[in-house]
């Protein structure tokens, strides 16, 4: 009987069309982010009452958000596709947007000679990073480290840790500012004819909540990454870049010059940061040099999560793109869930250990280690819904024994510094925060037992087990529901379907081994 391998004849049934397609999918690099991305937003777009997530406005407002962060993703892409890494993008970004606009707003330089010095201090760095890492053999780890410290301390010294005056406007046209308000302004007072006014008409009334947020920021994201996917997919330097990453001896023999093109890396990197600078300025209303932040980790985290291997020579551009997709969408959700900025902190970390989980895994492709990464997914998801009102509970507990040590030490005759008196409750604050601890326990409780269950699942490969697991999970959604925590529902119906997917992954991969495509 002739087989799918030997026979092109016969058409495959659809079952294995399926797992032939969904094999090839999950190879890619930028799948898993894909997915995510996929799942969360039809979850949001399920639970969520009032503007779904897939309206335009939603959606530009995402990209709006990603535009900074994204091209200075897109600069470490590179870096990291080299087996190297900048953390200095952060301090990076903060020194050129606090010294960019320095010398606009004290200095008296012109907006465009500003900018173009921004740019340029971005390239500088750059080549100190590039050339201690690929002509002097320093750790590109070090070496960046080192730079976290010194260009941060450069823009604090340089500006004396002040904010400038409102920046020029010249900056609006990296940000804020919008094309297409005055093709709308226009139709609105009828100065268009012809093919414009049709233009305009749409734009007023089919459109005009999507095109009031759209941003400069969010066009130059785009053109950034589709140029710089474009030489990283279609040049020299793009093809060596790989190379490095993937056998950096190798392309020495191959008479690849390894250290120009790792300098150029780093150059790219750092003038990504700065640029991201500039696009930040632009929706800014001044210039500091603490902006970027922790945005080397931001940066790291958005091209591992689309797929981009950490031991180089593996990855896209494009699945960096989504990876910057994924961490707005998730730290937008947090951010409805009134969760503290730590505790996205704490699910950022969270989320770059998965994502090199699931390059470890995608390289062994052994059915037991897939399992467990969807098995470890499930038990990631059900300790974000936990964050939820286990945060609640935490910061009420925590005033409400703060508020009772400062009154135990005015009973005790103690005078209590200023610090100590803004932890003082008055009355309605601590029936609040009784209220919130009684509403929350219960959950917090329940949801940290799924979240041992699930760890449990990782372990213990009962398919009876992992049904329950799963179905918990769904069955959880009711009292988010009852709790108004419906922002958190997109992490357990996730969680539920990662659960469920790991009981047919063995029969998957014997099946793929079959059809010669595992």
């Amino acid at each position: 009987m002739a087989t799918p391998e030997n026979s092109t004849n016969e058409k495959l049934p659809l079952q294995d069309k399926l797992i032939s397609v969904m094999v090839r999918f999950f190879r890619t690099e930028w799948s898993g982010a894909f997915l995510a991305i996929l799942i969360l937003g039809i979850s949001i777009e399920l639970v969520t009452s009032g503007r779904p997530f897939f309206h335009p406005t939603n959606l530009m407002t995402i990209l709006n958000n990603s535009a900074a962060i994204g091209v200075v993703a897109g600069g470490m892409t590179l870096v990291i596709l080299t087996a190297g890494i900048d953390l200095s993008v952060g301090s990076v970004m903060g020194m050129t947007a606090a010294l960019t606009g320095y010398v606009a707003s004290f200095w008296g330089f012109p907006p465009s000679l500003a900018i173009l010095t921004g740019l340029g201090l971005g390239v500088a760095v750059g080549l100190f990073n590039g050339t201690l890492v690929a002509y002097f053999g320093m750790p590109a780890f070090i070496v960046t480290l080192a730079g976290l410290s010194i260009w941060r301390g450069t823009g604090h010294l340089a500006t004396n840790a002040q904010a400038t005056p409102k920046l020029p406007e010249l900056f609006d046209y990296f940000g804020r500012f919008n094309p297409f308000s005055g093709l709308r302004d226009a139709y609105k007072a009828k100065e268009l004819d012809g093919f414009a006014a049709t233009v305009g008409g749409f734009i007023d009334d089919n459109w005009i909540n999507f095109f009031r947020t759209f941003q400069m920021s969010m066009i130059i994201f785009i053109i950034f990454f589709i140029l710089l996917s474009f030489i990283v997919s279609n040049t020299k330097y793009g093809r060596y870049v790989y190379a490095i990453g993937s056998n950096a001896a190798g392309a020495r023999q191959a008479g690849i010059n390894t250290p120009q093109y790792t300098l150029m890396t780093y150059i790219v990197c750092s003038a990504s940061a700065a640029l991201g600078a500039l696009l930040f300025l632009g929706r800014a209303p001044y210039a500091k040099s603490d902006y970027g932040q922790m945005w080397e980790l931001d940066a790291i985290a958005a091209v591992v999560i689309g797929g981009t291997s950490l031991f180089g020579g593996r990855g896209s551009l494009w699945g960096t793109f989504m990876g910057v997709i994924l961490l707005k969408l998730i730290n937008n959700g947090l951010t409805l869930a009134q969760l503290d900025t730590f505790w996205q902190m704490v699910v950022t970390g969270l989320i770059i250990l998965i994502a090199v989980g699931l390059d470890i895994v995608r390289q062994s492709r052994d059915p037991e280690a897939v399992r467990k990464l969807f098995a470890s997914i499930g038990a990631a998801m059900a300790f974000f819904t936990l964050l939820t009102p286990a945060s609640v509970f935490l910061r009420a507990k925590i005033a409400l024994l703060e508020h009772e040590a400062m009154t135990q030490l005015l009973r005790a005759g103690e005078q209590l510094a200023m610090g100590q008196n803004n932890r003082l409750l008055t009355p309605n604050e601590i029936e609040k925060f009784q209220e919130a601890i009684s509403i929350t326990l219960v959950p917090s409780l329940l949801f940290s037992a799924l979240c041992l269950m699930t760890i449990l699942v990782i372990f213990k490969n009962t398919r009876a087990f992992t049904v329950i697991a799963a179905t918990i999970m769904l069955v959880a959604i009711i009292p988010l529901f009852l709790l108004d925590y419906q922002v958190s529902v997109p992490f357990l119906i996730l969680g539920a379907l990662a659960l469920f997917s790991s009981l047919s992954i063995q029969t998957v991969f014997e099946r793929a081994k079959a059809l010669n495509v595992a």
